[in-house]
């Protein structure tokens, strides 16, 4: 996310839970929109995700398996007949989205705080000239 992309996000009167996802936990949009046809599926499958977000299966699996990564999606192996299985996904909950996004949001602003104490010797060893007054 670029620095004009963050400063609309923390200047916006409003943000909408994409926003929060994409700038929070680095999501990109099609992860979002496919973290939302998986929630509205409940336990589905990589071909049913696909159909609902009119894209390849090859695209569809890449974004799934992203969002199990990011701890946006569980999948589960699912028993078919003949000792055969598929995968399932599943969204988390908002509320598990929710805490990863305040948990993300703290560590965030731990580290900035930490970088920040140090801001004054780390323009030194830019190299800037020290044309400033004290």
């Amino acid at each position: 996310m670029s620095l004009r992309e963050l400063s609309s996000i923390i200047n916006a009167p409003e943000l909408g839970a994409d926003e929060l996802m994409r700038c929070a936990l680095g999501v990109k949009t099609a992860e979002v929109e496919a973290y939302c046809a998986v929630s509205g599926l409940g336990k589905t499958t990589v071909q049913e995700v696909a159909d609902r977000l009119d894209k390849s299966r090859p695209t569809t699996q890449r974004l799934l398996q992203s969002l199990v990564e990011k701890g946006l999606a569980t999948r589960e192996e699912e028993l078919i007949g003949l000792g055969g299985y598929k995968f399932v996904y599943a969204a988390v909950p908002p509320e598990k989205l929710k805490m990863a996004i305040k948990g993300m949001l703290d560590k965030w602003y731990s580290k900035m705080v930490g970088e920040l104490e140090d801001l004054p010797s780390k323009i030194e060893e830019m190299g800037c000239p020290r044309r400033f007054s004290r």
